[in-house]
C-alpha cells in the first residue's frame, strides 16, 4: 500500500483504541525497548506525544531514561525552516503547546544533535524493510539524514509491521529498529 493509504489507515486505528487497550500496548513496547537497548547514560531524542491525535504517550520512557541516568532532548519543530532541534529535559522544564498542537520544551539547554545515541522517532506505522509512514511533512527525515553515523533510530510502533510501503523514495530515511508490542524488529542499514 501506499503512504496516504496507509497514514489514513493507521491514524483511524490509532484513534480507534480504547485508553485501556492502548496503556497495555504503551506498557509492552516499552517492556521491549528496556530489554533490548541500554539508555543508561544516553542521550536519547524523543518526541512527546500529541494527544489529540492519539500518538503513543512518551512520558513513560522520559521518566524511566531520566531515571536510569540517561538525558532527553526534546524536540522543537520550526515550522519556516521545517527543521527539528532539541533541548535537554530537565524537572524545570516548561512544556509549551505550538499553534499546530505539538507539545515543546520551552526552556532547557539546546543540544547539537551529533551527540544523540538514539532518536525515538514517531510513526504512524512501518515496514518490515524499517521504512514509515508519519504524517507526511519529511521533517524528521530531514533531521534522521544530519544526524550522526553512530545515532540508532528506534521507531515505537502501535501495531505491527506491514511488509511493506509501495511508494519509499530516495528521501526517506530507514529505521535500525522498531519497536512494537510484540517484539524488537531489527533492520539492516
Amino acid at each position: 500500500m501506499d503512504k496516504k493509504t496507509l497514514r489514513n489507515i493507521y491514524l483511524e486505528k490509532r484513534k480507534d483504541l480504547s485508553l485501556n487497550e492502548k496503556t497495555l500496548l504503551e506498557n509492552a513496547i516499552l517492556d521491549h525497548l528496556f530489554d533490548n537497548f541500554n539508555i543508561e547514560g544516553t542521550i536519547s531524542s524523543c518526541f512527546l506525544p500529541i494527544t489529540s491525535m492519539s500518538e503513543i504517550d512518551t512520558w513513560q520512557l522520559i521518566t524511566a531514561i531520566t531515571a536510569s541516568k540517561g538525558e532527553i532532548a526534546l524536540t522543537i519543530w520550526d515550522i519556516e525552516s521545517n527543521n527539528l532541534t532539541h533541548r535537554l529535559y530537565s524537572n524545570d522544564t516548561t512544556i509549551v503547546v505550538n499553534p499546530f498542537g505539538i507539545p515543546e520544551p520551552e526552556n532547557g539547554q539546546l543540544i547539537n544533535i551529533f551527540q544523540l545515541d538514539y532518536v525515538f522517532v514517531p510513526l504512524l506505522i512501518a515496514d518490515l524493510n524499517g521504512h514509515r509512514v508519519g504524517y507526511g511533512k519529511g521533517v524528521y527525515d530531514r533531521f534522521l539524514e544530519n544526524c550522526s553515523s553512530s545515532t540508532k533510530f528506534i521507531g515505537l510502533s502501535l501495531f505491527e509491521l506491514v511488509s511493506s510501503i509501495d511508494d519509499i523514495n530516495a528521501f526517506d530515511i530507514p529505521l535500525h529498529a522498531c519497536i512494537t508490542p510484540t517484539k524488537c524488529h531489527y533492520f539492516e542499514k
